[in-house]
């Protein structure tokens, strides 16, 4: 029940934070991804396959959030998906309809 809560004010404290985004943030892409979940916390790499041997691949980077924060970071990601997928959907039916 503790952990219910947690997670809660976790959500509300998200949701009232102003994010500010440099412009020159980097992007980066990453084509492969490894998760390994612990009981307080759960590692999640990214890497990319090497391009001369494709069956090996680097990791660049490792990020470590709460369990809390991984069913939220699972959620909003699932949230942004089917978001996606109907505005894709929504632009195929326009496209036929012209």
């Amino acid at each position: 029940m503790a952990e219910d809560n947690q997670e809660g004010k976790e959500r509300n404290s998200l949701s009232d934070i102003k994010y500010h985004v440099p412009p020159d943030l980097e992007y980066v892409y990453r084509d492969i991804f490894n998760i390994y979940a612990g009981t307080g916390d759960v590692v999640i790499e990214f890497g990319n396959h090497h391009r001369s041997m494709p069956e090996h691949a680097g990791i660049s980077n490792r990020i470590v959030v709460s369990v809390g924060n991984a069913y939220l970071l699972m959620q909003t990601l699932q949230q942004a998906l089917q978001g996606a997928q109907a505005a894709l959907q929504h632009g195929l039916q326009n496209s036929k309809g012209e």
